[in-house]
């Protein structure tokens, strides 16, 4: 018996090209450079993209409480642009002290946050490489201080000012009567401010009048309390450097009759109301954020002392002087404290959370995403005193393509149409429900026209729409309440958290009871030119009509108390768009063009 071995087969033996090994380094670097994006992105969450500038500081790498601290010391005083004054021949250079530019650095952190954050994928990676490269800067908004530029212009028209001469001889010498010059302070400012505004311009003429000259037979024989004041009557404050001059021209108009005779009531209440408006410059409040590891608030914007005319005090001391021929005065200037001084932390009883809302925006376009981060932005840090009422409209204001949001669907009437602001009101949802859940009295709140899948249960929405509809809340806590948005738009997250002193509360709120329910009409058909015949578009979901109440019960100090919250959305049809000749399911007629 014979046996035989099965013969040995070789098995064929893959090589690779120099291709296949071209393909795979491609493919690892590929990969690499997408890792390498993944993880500059993350690195990118809460912090400005590195290499962006504001106004020249570096504040790539920095999150924005970061950025908006160092800008608020590198930037004492903002290097304003060189800008002169000319009369004639003579020039004066006014210095950055003297303009006192304040720029809006919250506004320009925000934008320099938003560089690299708002096209589309493309977009935001050529963005980030340009800042990378250092090649994008945040400039902010600038205001500057009428009052203090006012000053510098008197200071220089002090130099300037010129009486008119009479009519005289001398021995065998004539001398003709020469007009005098004086400076139109109030026009000179304005030109000033224009200029400072549009950038036109490195200097600016002195905008001058000429004096009348005196007569000098009439001026010989006038008695002295009759006679017209020819120097100006100068009002300061030298806490405040304000300085405001009263020209002789302004001076006969106050008194017609003269020094010693009676000042015109109404040319003088309204030349002081004008004084105010441009002494008046508005406290601002603080802004904080709350450092979870230390337990405690730190400053994110410090607060800024406003300053105020008294009116009343200023139309006794110029009434005094015009009928005593006083020529200096004293400016009533009172100092604004705010009602959140950075100063002033520790008295504020910011310790602990107080309360928590949090809704999702997953799937949501990204214009819609990007409105729901400008609008959080804007409340980043916002306190509210004891006793202090919440406004979701003062605080996010106009809600335009000018401040910062983009169009996304919004609810106009009976559709829901494209519109700036789209996802605004998934923010006061939020806000709506921190409050609403930490058992704070609402004040002002109205639901959306239907239930929007977007808020979950029906109930517990808040729409606005400013500045008419509003979110209001007040804080009923004997401490300060610190608001701060969390926004996680990788995930679709946004929360609010109120850190304050937790009251001794207990806050129950229960689920949504829905009445009075109404089924959608029928679907509603519209022809749409874009679309080719035989297809059908959906552009709005149906919605049933309901009441939905949500009750609260809140037990604190030994005391039970509920209110209710009701709203009432409007049944919606679902609206579909079709192409030009497409059959309607259901229906002989064709769509509505």
């Amino acid at each position: 018996m014979q046996s035989s071995l099965p013969a040995y087969r070789r098995h064929p033996t893959f090589r690779r090209s120099a291709g296949d090994f071209v393909a795979i380094w491609f493919v690892v670097a590929a990969l690499s450079v997408l890792a390498a994006i993944a993880g500059w992105q993350f690195w990118h969450t809460d912090r400005i993209f590195t290499g962006v500038q504001v106004a020249g500081v570096p504040v790539g790498g920095m999150s924005r409480a970061a950025a908006l601290l160092h800008l608020s010391r590198e930037l004492r005083i903002y290097p304003s642009p060189p800008l002169s004054l000319s009369f004639e021949e003579r020039t004066w250079t006014l210095s950055s002290a003297q303009l006192q530019a304040r720029p809006d650095l919250l506004g320009a952190v925000n934008a320099a946050y938003l560089i690299g954050r708002q096209g589309t994928l493309g977009q935001n990676l050529a963005d980030q490489w340009t800042a990378l490269l250092g090649q994008r800067t945040a400039e902010p908004q600038l205001t500057y201080d009428e009052g203090a530029l006012r000053y510098a212009i008197s200071q220089i028209a002090a130099q300037v000012r010129r009486p008119g001469r009479a009519e005289m001889t001398i021995g065998d010498l004539h001398l003709p009567s020469a007009p005098g010059v004086d400076v139109d302070v109030d026009a000179s400012t304005q030109l000033l401010l224009a200029r400072l505004q549009t950038g036109e311009g490195r200097s600016v003429a002195l905008q001058t009048f000429a004096v009348a000259p005196p007569d000098a037979q009439s001026s010989a024989a006038a008695d002295s309390t009759t006679s017209t004041p020819l120097l100006p009557l100068v009002l300061s404050d030298p806490a405040s450097g304000l300085v405001f001059a009263l020209d002789p021209a302004t001076q006969r108009r106050l008194l017609p009759n003269g020094v010693g005779g009676q000042v015109n009531p109404a040319a003088l209440a309204e030349l002081v109301q004008l004084w105010a408006e441009e002494v008046y410059i508005p406290a601002q409040d603080a802004r904080l954020r709350f450092d979870v590891n230390a337990g405690q608030a730190v400053v994110f914007q410090p607060s800024i002392v406003g300053r105020q005319l008294n009116v009343d005090a200023t139309i006794t001391a110029l009434q005094n002087a015009l009928v005593s021929g006083q020529s200096q005065g004293q400016l009533p200037v009172e100092v604004v404290a705010p009602k959140v001084d950075s100063n002033r932390i520790d008295e504020m009883g910011i310790r602990e959370l107080v309360a928590t809302g949090t809704t999702y925006y997953a799937g949501s376009s990204q214009d819609r995403i990007l409105n729901v981060e400008v609008a959080a932005e804007k409340f980043e840090g916002v306190v509210i005193p004891p006793n202090g009422i919440f406004s979701f409209n003062s605080i996010v204001q106009d809600v335009s393509a000018a401040n910062g949001f983009a169009d996304s669907l919004i609810i106009w009437g009976d559709r829901t149409a494209v519109g700036v602001g789209g996802g605004v009101c998934q923010v006061s949802t939020t806000v709506f429900r921190s409050a609403f859940l930490g058992g704070f009295p609402i004040m002002e709140r109205y639901n959306h026209g239907y239930v929007v899948s977007w808020y979950g249960e029906p109930g517990m929405d808040a729409t606005i729409y400013t500045p008419s509809v509003d979110f209001k809340f007040r804080n009923d806590t004997s401490a300060f309440l610190l608001v701060q948005p969390v926004v996680d738009s990788v995930n679709g997250v946004i929360s609010f958290l109120f850190y304050g002193t937790k009251p001794d509360r207990q806050v129950t709120v229960g689920q949504p009871v829905i009445s009075d329910i109404v089924e959608a009409g029928q679907p509603v058909y519209q022809e749409d030119a874009s679309l080719a015949t035989g297809e059908i578009k959906q552009v709005e979901t149906a919605k049933r009509g309901l009441t939905a109440t949500v009750e609260r019960t809140i037990v604190e100090n030994g005391q039970s108390r509920t209110d209710k919250i009701v709203s009432v959305y409007q049944p919606w049809s679902a609206v579909f768009l079709v192409g030009p000749g497409t059959p309607i399911p259901g229906q002989e007629k064709p769509a509505t063009p």
